[in-house]
This record gives structure tokens, C-alpha cells and sequence, in this order.
């Protein structure tokens, strides 16, 4: 299967270079984010966490978009991230250092869609964070809570179909980590527009791990985008099996509101997610406004 696999991928490197004639300049693009934050009080007096405030890069981004030709288009992207406030190895702070976001190829009009091959993102969250509109200020719940990876290595579909619009992946799972195990996650998001304004989704992840400790996932989206007004809810599910390891499994719920709406020549917005874990018998709940 390794020796096919590196075929597909020669074999499209191949035609791409063959079409190189026509391609259009490369582009090269970068994007931060950078805050000051202070933490005001907090419950952890022993660590002492009401004392942290730092100036710190939330996310920085170095990428290259290439249009190959008419069939074929080439993403690299490089990411670095702030440690964080005191984390430390040995006596030495760790530096940002950048790693490979995404790196594949898309060929265009495969199968009846968008081929993605290489490490590309999967559809865990795409739609919903489209919607919710600030990335930069915080990640959707699914992202905040470890609910998933944001790329992942494998070959990804994207298209429609008869007024769906869909996108299915076969990856390694871990993410931009190497892999580890046999096993492979399976990703399928179905999603429809019943206006202009409207959008709802229904997604699924299979995530197959040894032991049988196996990694479900599914939420469905329902999204609301004018003009004027921002609106979304969504709820997830996660069934953590231990059936393998002879434990109970473990089940994450969650949900998310969020709007946001104009105020003179800016906008106001707001998010409340709760998030129940019956291992930990927890539940969290997070507010953001501005």
C-alpha cells in the first residue's frame, strides 16, 4: 500500500510539472497574531497564576500558494506558536520553532470534485469557523477542546452533488504528528444551503486506534451569515472506547452559541460552550464577548 500510495502522489507530481508552462506565479502570504494578556485572579494560589502576564505571538503563519495549471495547485505552509507562560525544558525555555501546516496538492476536477493529497485540512470544523468569523480572538469548541486536528496526512474530497456539498477524507489521524499505529480515521462532513443566508451541516469522524480504543465523532452545524447578522449552534458528541483495555468508555458532550451583530461602523459578539465529560464527571462552561 506504501508503494501505491507514493505512485499516486509521483504520478500527480509528474503531470504537474508537465503543465508548468502554464502556471501562474507563486504567491507567498504571512499572517500574525499577537496580544498582551494578564490573568487577574485565578484559583491555583500555589502556582500562582494571578501573577502571569506576558506579550506572546498566538500564531504565526508563512505560506506559498502555487497555480500549477489549470488542473493542479501546490500549498506549503509553515506555523509557529508561543510556548506559553513559564513552560520550561531543563533550565532552557523552549524557542518557536515552525512545522509544516500544509503541504499538498490539489487537483482540481478528480473524481468529480477537489483531489487534496499530502497533509490538508480535514472538515472537523471548516464550515463552522467560517461562520463564526474570529479565528483570531479564539478556536471553535471542537478546536479548543482537543476535539480533532486542524491538518491531517492522507487524501482528502472535496465537491457537490444534487445541492450537497460534501467532503470525505482517509488520513493517519494524529494529525501533523507522525504515525504511530495501523489503524486509519475516516472523515465525512455532508453539508446544504436551504438560502442564501443558511447553512447545516452533519459530520462524522472514525478515528480506528489499537486495542479497539477507537475514537468516534459527530456533531451536527447549523449556521445563519447576513449582511447584518452572525449566527451559529453547534453540538458534538465523542465516545472514547476502552473496550479493548477493559475500562468504561469514555463519553465528551458539547455545545456552542455564538452571534454577533453591528454596533455603529464595528461589531459586538458573543459565545457561551459547555462541555460535560462523564469520565471526570465535569463539566465547563465558556463566555466571551466583544
Amino acid at each position: 500500500m506504501l508503494i501505491r500510495f507514493t505512485l499516486c502522489l509521483a504520478i500527480g507530481l509528474t503531470f504537474a510539472t508537465l503543465e508548468r508552462a502554464s502556471a501562474t506565479p507563486g504567491k507567498i502570504g504571512g499572517v500574525g497574531y499577537a496580544d498582551y494578556y494578564y490573568v487577574a485572579a485565578a484559583d491555583d494560589a500555589d502556582d500562582e497564576p494571578e501573577k502571569r502576564n506576558a506579550f506572546r505571538f498566538r500564531r504565526l503563519y508563512l505560506t506559498y500558494n502555487q497555480s500549477v495549471s489549470e488542473r493542479f495547485d501546490v500549498r506549503f505552509r509553515l506555523e509557529a506558536n508561543d510556548a506559553g507562560f513559564g513552560d520550561t525544558n531543563g533550565d532552557k525555555r523552549p524557542k518557536m520553532v515552525p512545522f509544516v501546516k500544509h503541504g499538498y496538492l490539489k487537483w482540481n476536477g478528480a473524481l468529480g470534485g477537489d483531489l487534496y493529497i499530502g497533509l490538508s485540512g480535514p472538515p472537523t470544523w471548516g464550515i463552522s469557523e467560517s461562520i463564526w468569523g474570529y479565528r483570531p480572538v479564539e478556536k471553535t469548541i471542537m478546536d479548543l477542546n482537543g476535539i480533532g486536528s486542524s491538518a491531517d496526512v492522507g487524501l482528502g474530497l472535496k465537491g457537490a452533488a444534487g445541492g450537497l456539498r460534501y467532503h470525505v477524507m482517509v488520513a493517519n489521524g494524529p494529525g501533523q504528528r507522525a504515525e504511530t499505529d495501523n489503524g486509519k480515521k475516516f472523515y465525512a462532513s455532508l453539508s446544504m444551503k436551504p438560502s442564501e443566508s443558511m447553512v447545516a451541516e452533519v459530520y462524522a469522524d472514525m478515528n480506528f486506534r489499537p486495542a479497539s480504543q477507537n475514537q468516534l465523532t459527530a456533531k451536527v452545524f447549523l449556521g445563519l451569515q447576513t449582511d447584518a447578522v452572525r449566527f451559529g449552534l453547534e453540538p458534538f458528541i465523542r465516545i472514547n472506547s476502552e473496550a479493548g483495555a477493559g475500562g468504561e468508555d469514555e463519553t465528551i458532550t458539547g455545545a456552542s452559541v455564538f452571534g454577533s451583530l453591528p454596533m455603529g461602523d464595528d461589531r459586538v459578539f458573543g459565545r457561551l460552550d459547555m462541555v460535560s465529560n462523564d469520565d471526570t464527571d465535569t463539566t465547563d462552561l465558556f463566555v466571551l464577548a466583544g
